[in-house]
């Protein structure tokens, strides 16, 4: 609490909602919650509760859905669309504390490998207690179709990767490197946006920093 500016929970998604409020509406924006968002911490985690983000429910170019989830983009009667998963990456602690290979390829400044090992696994989070997972009769971290797009956030880290036909996205941020962030080992990129042309396929880096 130390380093937040916004202690109370509904004023930090009020603040949030005007930052969100003030991208174009051509944009479309799918946002999912993460480990630091005000609902449970098991995964599959739900999407936002409406009780804090009511607000930014109401913008008419952002879906909210769960955490992990799978979106198609651009889908039409002769074009299957694209298919993304979301995640937001709590288990890369873990695998990146666990796994020596990780470890040896540079640990959260690759999540491009992070994305490689996990997709070999087909599951995001393929070890017994590496994060919380709420009980489920059907697993709902298992990869059981190959998507197009995988997308993460959680170490902050701006990486681009590709394994077999699969483009690896791991999001930025906005915030520099903070004190809990160097305790946890996170080397934040701010200001930096990964894009993938969907028409072409070329990715490429935006940097507004």
């Amino acid at each position: 609490n130390k380093e937040l500016r916004i202690t109370d929970i509904y004023n930090q998604y009020d603040e949030a909602y005007q930052f969100l409020s003030q991208i174009p509406n051509d944009k479309q924006i799918i946002i999912i919650p993460g480990n630091h968002d005000a609902l449970r911490l098991a995964e599959p985690q739900p999407a936002l509760y409406k009780e804090y983000a009511e607000r930014i429910y109401d913008l008419p170019n952002v879906v909210v859905t769960s955490n992990p989830s799978i979106v198609n983009l651009h889908k039409h009667d002769d074009f299957p669309g694209v298919d993304v998963m979301i995640y937001h990456g709590y288990s890369f602690d873990y695998f990146v504390d666990t796994v020596e290979s990780l470890r040896k390829a540079g640990g959260y400044d690759v999540a491009d490998k992070i994305w490689e090992f996990l997709l070999k696994r087909r599951h995001l989070s393929p070890t017994y207690g590496a994060n919380p997972v709420m009980p489920n009769p059907i697993d709902p971290l298992l990869i059981r179709h190959v998507p197009d797009i995988v997308c993460s956030g959680h170490i902050h880290k701006a990486k681009i990767g590709q394994y077999k036909g699969v483009v690896s996205v791991s999001g930025s941020c906005w915030q520099d490197t903070t004190t809990f962030q160097t305790r946890v080992g996170h080397t934040p990129t701010p200001g930096a946006v990964p894009i993938v042309n969907l028409k072409t396929w070329e990715t490429n880096m935006l940097y507004f920093k």
